[in-house]
């Protein structure tokens, strides 16, 4: 009965009952999805990884100018002698890598990752079909060819054939036989979708060299460990940290630095022992946001249940002094937001159903998600979001009505409304205010990060170039490698819209990069942070192309690039270390086990390597001919658009595919892809917050319009009598301001300071941005004002609309 009174009293004011539901479900929704994906990447280790808690990912950890830095990625030998801890039950080594199955222009490319032979037992997984590697089809530095295929993979390819085990799939020009087939779902450590393993003495001495397993010079390979059951993660860490050190120390004897240290990381995917990735750190923060709206459409249902409470007290007392007890009064009253929490937790879902795929794809587009994000766990979270705000919602308005006096409520006429009920409203509303203002300073200091992270200069004209690359095996004979090089430079120059082409080896920013020792006569070694120095060989033409600045001397000439010559440039980081005060010009290097001088004839601006930002690097650069790198091959080509390397990439992408001789496959990426992963948690930041911000707003600036218009619709006897008495509209207008004032004020200044308490905490998501800006404050602030404006213009347009004598005739 009470269910049944509930939705009878719903269906008399849909208006209210619309509003309040849609404002549940913004709130409800968003934090809904946004727990799915915390909880994907925080929370849930990849799946059918046995006892997860005890397999870590290995990180190496130190200490540069007092900061904590370091990486996964080390020598294979380095992680093997790891593999003498007492604490490790197992330690397996991997890299994930690309192989290309079929050739142009009909090639795929693949995915996968090379694995040691214990990597699927440290992980404790079995295939769904056929075996795991064996230990003789692992041992370097070659190995028979067999692979294991992912689900999906073998559901694309091969159909999901029964017999697939025995058959052969050709990758990089080589038959492998399938021995395996895992789980759906199965990714291994990685949360990056994967179609093949294979053991990594089958192609490793191709890609890397015969002595993969024992070079020191060689940071390819990732490393997993399973600590023992009776074994703490402390005592591995310790342990794996001596025998870090002492491997370290066994090939570099004047190696002292004792920083270093083993941290063993959860599989969680945004983890990491320096900090969270910087898309796990956005997609948490982002979770606050979210919280953030929940709270503010929770307190602006509350305010228009108040309001629904206060017109129905009448009624309330009508009912109370025929026997209703306060108690039933209290569970009606709760039973009523409980319908809208229900109502508003279904819609919910179903929002969240449309929204979760859109975040799967903006939070982490290249994540591998198990299903959709919005499992049991979400579901039980959204239950208990909607019994939150059933609580947060209903109880104040449902305690306050129980709580009346019937007598006064009897007597009272519509427009004696007890100061603190106002009150309540109004703490309400500037809550609301000062959230909503939290949320658009967030969105403010994204959207000026991103700004700025977009228009700095790394050195490339990010905007025009693109890169190509050939997939080739290493065996490929030079003379196919240059012909089909050849073939492609002049093939690219012909197209329209190209400015530019230049050949380049060894390092290709964003792509590739090769460390090379350096010694310059007079001068101590450098150890430049990054390691390096990294080297690139070039033509005349390269940093024409690129769009790199030579702040100093000049490049290569067409004479020094048909050579052999010996000299070199070198970026801004190698010319202040060496030779500060800029005179590197005309000095002397040498490289390893090199007698002669090559001569710096340039210093050029510092070029983006790795990273979009803090990414300083250093580099030297030389000529294609110079006498110790002249049988050297390219390792691909850079192209100069006219005005816009996305419009360019798909009119080169069929011209390089059929170049002859046929490469295997043939990649064409403008820089602007190239860099975007590293621009999504600031795109990520500046849409999401934007997002929640203006939904915010608009929530926000409903409830003051209800709170202004319910209390216009009280004082409509007393703005009859102002009237009256010879006010103007205008006048009763200043009177609705100045009330809605006080409260919007106290908002923005509430979520002022507490915007400057939070902004340390975002301080490290955001790029060359204060986040204490004050433009960005008085901007935020501004747009809630124009909102707080627009949401007085109709209550005071139609309270001022009322005749005078119709208002004083009433109640």
């Amino acid at each position: 009965s009470e269910l049944r009174y509930a939705l009878r009293g719903l269906l008399r004011r849909p208006a209210l009952a619309i509003v309040t539901i849609a404002a549940l479900t913004i709130g409800i929704s968003a934090n809904a999805v946004m727990f799915g994906a915390v909880n994907q990447l925080m929370l849930q280790p990849p799946a059918y990884i046995r006892d997860p808690g005890s397999v870590r990912r290995i990180f190496i950890q130190q200490h540069l100018d007092g900061k904590p830095t370091g990486g996964t990625t080390e020598p294979y030998r380095l992680f093997a002698a790891l593999r003498a801890a007492p604490a490790f039950s197992d330690v397996a080594i991997y890299s994930l890598s690309f192989f290309t199955m079929g050739h142009e222009p009909d090639a795929q490319l693949v995915s996968g990752a090379v694995v040691t032979q214990n990597f699927f037992r440290t992980l404790g997984v079995q295939p769904a079909m056929g075996r795991v590697f064996l230990p003789e089809e692992d041992r370097p530095p070659r190995g028979p060819l067999v692979a294991i295929l992912s689900d999906g993979f073998w559901h694309r390819v091969f159909a999901g054939a029964r017999d697939v085990i025995g058959k052969t799939v050709s990758l990089d020009d080589k038959p492998f036989t399938i021995v395996g087939v895992m789980p759906a779902g199965f990714t291994g450590v990685e949360r990056y979708p994967m179609d093949v393993w294979v053991p990594m003495s089958a192609v490793t001495a191709e890609h890397v060299g015969e002595d993969w397993a024992t070079t020191p010079d060689s940071y390819w390979v990732q490393g997993v460990a399973r600590v023992r059951p009776n074994e703490t993660v402390a005592l591995a860490e310790r342990q794996a940290t001596t025998l870090y050190r002492n491997e370290i120390r066994s090939w570099n004897h004047s190696w002292q630095d004792s920083t270093g240290v083993i941290t063993l990381g959860s599989l969680a995917a945004g983890s990491a022992p320096m900090g969270l990735s910087p898309e796990a750190s956005v997609a948490v923060w982002l979770f606050g946001v979210s919280t953030i709206v929940l709270i503010i459409a929770c307190a602006n249902v509350a305010n228009l249940l108040i309001v629904r409470t206060i017109e129905r007290r009448r009624e309330i007392a009508v009912r109370m002094a025929l026997g209703a007890s306060r108690g039933q009064l209290l569970r009606q009253l709760l039973v009523e937001s409980a319908l809208l929490a229900g109502i508003a937790a279904v819609a919910a879902l179903v929002v969240a159903q449309l929204g979760a795929g859109l975040v799967q794809r903006v939070i982490l587009p290249r994540m591998s998600w198990d299903g959709s994000i919005l499992d049991g766990h979400v579901l039980v979270f959204t239950l208990l979001i909607a019994l939150l705000c059933i609580f947060l919602a209903g109880l104040a308005p449902a305690v306050q009505a129980a709580s009346t006096s019937v007598n006064e409520n009897l007597k009272a006429s519509s427009r004696q409304v007890a100061g603190g009920r106002g009150l309540l409203r109004s703490a309400l509303l500037a809550m609301q205010v000062s959230l909503s203002l939290i949320l658009l300073i967030g969105a403010g200091l994204f959207v000026r990060s991103l700004r700025h992270v977009t228009q700095r200069h790394v050195g490339i004209d990010i905007d025009k170039v693109v890169v190509v690359t050939p997939t080739h095996r290493r065996d490929t004979p030079e003379e196919r490698l240059g012909q089909w090089y050849r073939a492609a430079h002049d093939r690219a120059m012909s197209l329209p819209g190209v400015e530019r082409v230049a050949l380049v080896g060894s390092t290709i920013p964003g792509r590739t990069a090769t460390g090379w020792s350096i010694t310059v006569p007079g001068h101590k070694a450098v150890e430049f942070p990054g390691g390096g120095p990294y080297f690139t060989q070039a033509g005349s033409d390269y940093f024409r192309t690129m769009g790199t600045r030579i702040v100093r001397g000049r490049g290569f000439t067409p004479e020094e690039e048909r050579g052999p010559s010996r000299v070199m440039l070198v970026n801004s980081i190698v010319a202040d270390a060496y030779w500060p005060g800029g005179n590197a010009i005309g000095q002397c290097v040498k490289f390893s086990d090199d007698k002669a001088c090559t001569t710096v004839v340039g210093v050029v601006e510092n070029m983006m390597l790795f990273r979009l930002v803090n990414d300083d690097r250093a580099s030297i650069y030389v000529p294609w001919t110079h006498p110790e790198f002249k049988n050297a091959t390219a390792s691909g080509m850079v192209v100069r658009a006219h005005a816009n390397g996305e419009q360019l990439a798909p009119v080169l992408l069929p011209a390089m595919r059929t170049v002859a001789p046929l490469m295997p496959f043939v990649s064409v990426e403008p820089y602007t892809q190239i860099v975007a992963p590293e621009l999504r948690p600031w795109r990520l930041g500046a849409t999401m917050f934007s997002i929640f911000g203006i939904l915010a707003t608009i929530i926000a600036a409903v409830g003051l319009y209800s709170v202004m218009a319910y209390w216009a619709s009280q004082r409509t006897h007393e703005i009859g009598v102002r009237m009256a008495l010879g006010a103007r509209a205008v006048d009763v207008v200043r009177l609705l301001a100045r009330h809605a004032g006080r409260t919007v004020g106290a908002g923005l200044a509430v979520g002022t300071v507490v915007s400057f308490g939070l902004a340390r905490g975002v301080a490290d998501l955001l790029y060359d941005t204060s986040p204490r800006e004050p433009g960005v404050y008085v901007l935020a602030a501004a747009a809630l004002a124009l909102a707080a404006v627009v949401a007085i213009i109709v209550p005071a347009r139609r309270v001022t609309g009322v005749d005078p004598a119709t208002a004083l005739r009433s109640d």
